[in-house]
């Protein structure tokens, strides 16, 4: 170690140092050295530690001057946040009392308007009841009189069948009815006439015909045919004659039509006509007789009786057979298009009443929510907010279902899901439905009622779109 000390030149050094022996001024030295040192370390330990109590004091005065910035600020801001805090509690408290105030002007209102409904819906009710009672008074009134007027029809029926006389006058008058409103010329009843039929029928000059009626529960035997065709020989300026069966075949004469045609020697004409009652339009069925009239009238005079003229006229017999025939069929196929027509009136008929049906159910909801308990009026609102998919079902909403269909539907909704391209089994369906109640003749019977017939199709064993809860 090397010590360099800095002394005045008025510095006198102790004799120790120059008269000593070098080993005792070295050790000397070497003590002074090691004191010089450790006085040193005291020296820069003691200013060490001085300036790091001044740096901490200043910075602990900065910190807590910072603190105490920070507290006054914080103070401020949560003074500021007490006054808004107490300002959102007024308004708060204000707000509840508007609230329960409206909610109370509420309570009384509806109160107000289901006991108003109440009463309105009572006294149309009342009034509904009273004239639902005047008219069923004037119903069974009704009712009366006209089982005493079909008691006095019975009775006189039953007199006018007891007798052949009576039912013949009976046919007679009916058929005498039923020409006058197909046909637009005289109509005369000679039953009482010898050796004549039952209705003379006029058309014009030198075109009468004989009409010949049958009003038997037993077939017209052949003797009552040759007995008519005897009367059109004793009567030669007849042009042609019917015979009428009304609720009975005729021997030998019963056709495809139950209407045959045959020819004299003189080539007059007699018509067959069996079961006539059978006809639902009686007056259109003798209105198709008109066209044979009418070939008849524009034939020529009666031919000759030899054999070529006998075989013209059975061959002329065939053909008028046949068209009358098919003249028939055509007749056919106009009343099935009118049947046809009848069905689609019918189907339109069923849809506006469906229609009416849904309409009857709103109103019924309405009346229920503005006159039922609180618990209803929800389960009506939920009900009616349910829309049902249209992939499975026919309805749009599950309040357009009543009774045991919505039950149904609605443990359907919650036992199944719907799903595209998914199907079930209808028997898994029938057995499930019976375990809650529902029959097996009422979950096929609801399938048209609820189902679309694209997700449960008649006699398909599964239902599509629809697919089991796990």
């Amino acid at each position: 170690m090397e010590i360099t000390l800095t002394l005045p030149l008025s510095y006198t050094l102790p004799s120790l140092y120059t008269n000593a022996e070098p080993k005792v001024i070295a050790l000397a030295l070497s003590l002074g050295a090691e004191a010089y040192e450790s006085l040193e370390g005291t020296a820069v330990a003691l200013a060490r530690s001085e300036t790091n109590a001044e740096a901490v004091a200043k910075v602990t005065a900065e910190f807590n001057g910072e603190i105490e910035a920070l507290s006054t600020e914080y103070k401020q801001k949560l003074k500021l946040l007490a006054q808004e805090k107490a300002r959102a509690e007024e308004t708060c408290s204000a707000i509840q009392t508007t609230l329960t105030a409206l909610e109370s002007q509420q309570s009384l209102s509806r109160a107000q308007i289901q006991k108003e409904t109440k009463d309105s819906y009572q006294d149309l009710l009342k009034a509904k009841e009273e004239q639902i009672a005047t008219l069923q008074k004037t119903l069974e009134q009704h009712i009366e009189g006209m089982s005493g007027k079909v008691e006095l029809l019975q009775n006189s029926i039953t007199r006018t069948f007891a007798s052949s006389k009576d039912k013949g006058s009976y046919g007679e008058n009916f058929i005498e009815g039923m020409l006058k409103k197909a046909f637009d010329c005289d109509i005369q009843v000679v039953s009482k006439e010898a050796q004549s039929a039952d209705i003379r029928m006029v058309r014009g000059p030198q075109l009468e015909y004989f009409w010949e009626i049958k009003n038997y529960t037993r077939m017209v035997t052949s003797e009552e045919i040759e007995k008519f065709r005897r009367d059109m020989r004793l009567h030669p300026e007849v042009c042609g004659g019917f015979l009428v069966s009304l609720r009975t075949g005729i021997t030998g004469r019963n056709r495809g039509g139950d209407i045959d045609i045959e020819f004299l020697e003189d080539g007059r004409f007699i018509v067959y006509i069996s079961t006539l009652m059978a006809r639902e339009d009686i007056v259109f069925y003798l209105q198709t007789l008109r066209p044979l009239l009418q070939v008849i009238e524009a034939m020529a005079k009666p031919a000759k009786t030899d054999s070529d003229t006998v075989r013209v006229l059975e061959s002329k017999s065939v053909m008028i057979t046949n068209l009358l025939r098919s003249h028939s069929v055509s007749i056919a196929k106009h009343k099935n298009s009118l049947v046809s027509h009848r069905k689609r009136c019918d189907q339109m008929f069923a849809e506006f009443q469906a229609y009416l049906m849904e309409s009857d159910t709103q109103v019924q909801n309405v009346l229920r929510i503005a006159i039922g308990t609180e618990e209803e009026s929800d389960e009506i609102q939920r009900d009616s907010e349910t829309y049902l998919p249209a992939l499975v079902f026919s309805k749009e909403r599950l309040s357009d279902l009543e009774g045991r269909s919505k039950a149904f539907v609605s443990w359907l909704l919650g036992a199944a899901e719907v799903r595209e391209g998914g199907d079930l089994r209808v028997k898994d369906l029938i057995d499930k439905a019976r375990d809650k109640g529902f029959s097996e003749k009422f979950v096929r019977e609801s399938r048209e009622e609820i189902f679309q017939p694209t997700s449960w199709a008649s006699r398909s064993p599964l239902i599509v779109g629809l697919v089991w809860k796990i």
